[in-house]
């Protein structure tokens, strides 16, 4: 069976989900997997020999494209519209051009994804699948071209997958028949992640630690002013940081603004390889999640689920799917959006009773492991491929 993988033009470090599932799709002797997206080839750590094909632009049609979308944001409305159908229309186009080896069915990431590539599936009888993740469901959706384009999707895709039962309730309201979505939790191999034993972490100083992109959705400048009244009740906490993104300014003028520059550790962007050594060293595991005034929002949020197989606390906020990956009270603690002090209170409750949090910690990778199965996520989604190839028979 030859599958085409479609993903958007950079997979970010963070985007653990769909680097894990590429390879398990490989590893499967019935599956010959080719991943397609971009204006470059995909490297992906530890597929070596596998197949990419770079779907981008012509130089030419990539300048055209974005002089379109710096035109559309300034004349809004209309010139949004022609953009969007220019660059759908460029799409088609680069995907006529570069599959060589039709696909007998595609997989394609994200909806903003799948609204690229629906006219050259339906074209070319190639059933496929979209799996949904957070921006492209939520503030995508203020994109009125964008919103009718991905209606066109729900009609035509075999499926659509959702990683929570949030974005399910999402879909079904944006008109997604709701016996195509399937919700299929993203898959960590815990198996690989050896927990820090609790009497070994009650011996360093108690410390906070967040991973993931620095956006308005994961608000980190909510996380700063919590963790600047923790370390007022707590003067030896640390707080550690791992990644980047367009807060990253604000955030460092932030922490200034605050006085706690020495109380935290900025790392930049980092691997797996190199992220969970770090993190297996914290106390807890704090995002404070938010709708962003754009309307984005989080998906499943996999970092609250990595840190979770660590045995490490959780604290973040009522939000999309999270209480579905953070079972309040059992696994960690949850809180109002905005509501930074209440934060604050919850993560120096979990510090000053360490008992606390490594029995929640402890609750925390039993619950992720029975619901993000790597193996059960893989077969189910074979189990969709498959089913996809019988419709069109």
């Amino acid at each position: 069976m030859k599958l085409g993988y479609f993903t958007h033009t950079n997979v970010s470090p963070s985007e653990t989900f769909i680097f894990d599932l590429i390879s398990a799709l490989q590893d499967d002797e019935d599956i010959n997997i080719t991943v397609y997206g971009g204006n470059k080839k995909h490297k992906i750590k530890g597929i070596d020999g596998l197949k990419t094909i770079s779907t981008g632009y012509s130089e030419k049609g990539y300048k055209n494209s974005f002089k379109l979308y710096k035109l559309g944001q300034f004349l809004g409305g209309k010139g949004n519209h022609f953009k969007n159908k220019f660059q759908i229309y460029n799409g088609y186009h680069a995907l006529k051009n570069n599959i060589i080896n039709k696909p007998d069915v595609a997989f394609i990431d994200y909806g903003t994804s799948a609204v690229m590539c629906r006219k050259y599936m339906v074209d070319n009888k190639i059933p496929f699948i979209v799996h949904v993740h957070g921006y492209d469901v939520t503030s995508a959706l203020n994109d009125e071209f964008y919103k009718k384009e991905l209606k066109k999707v729900f009609e035509s895709a075999s499926y659509i997958i959702a990683a929570s039962h949030y974005i399910r309730k999402i879909l079904e309201l944006e008109g997604c028949s709701k016996e195509k979505i399937k919700v299929i939790r993203y898959g960590l191999n815990s198996s690989q992640v050896k927990p820090l034993n609790w009497n070994k972490r009650k011996n360093e100083n108690p410390s906070v630690i967040f991973l993931g992109r620095l956006t308005p959705k994961k608000h980190p400048i909510a996380l700063l002013h919590a963790f600047n009244i923790v370390q007022r009740k707590i003067p030896n906490a640390k707080l550690t940081i791992i990644g980047s993104g367009p807060l990253e300014n604000a955030v460092k003028k932030c922490i200034d603004k605050l006085g706690i520059k020495e109380k935290v550790d900025m790392l930049g962007v980092l691997n797996r390889e190199q992220s969970f050594p770090i993190m297996n060293k914290h106390w807890v595991y704090a995002q404070h999640s938010v709708t962003a005034s754009s309307g984005d929002q989080e998906g499943f949020a996999i970092s609250l689920a990595e840190a979770a197989i660590h045995e490490i606390p959780v604290v973040s906020t009522y939000h999309n799917g999270i209480p579905e990956n953070v079972l309040d009270k059992e696994t960690g603690l949850l809180v109002k959006e905005f509501d930074f002090e209440d934060m604050a209170k919850k993560i120096i409750y979990l510090i000053e009773n360490p008992d606390v949090a490594e029995k929640m910690g402890k609750a925390g990778r039993e619950h992720i492991i029975n619901l993000c199965c790597t193996k059960t996520r893989v077969e189910k989604i074979k189990e969709l491929v498959k089913s996809s190839i019988k419709k069109t028979i």
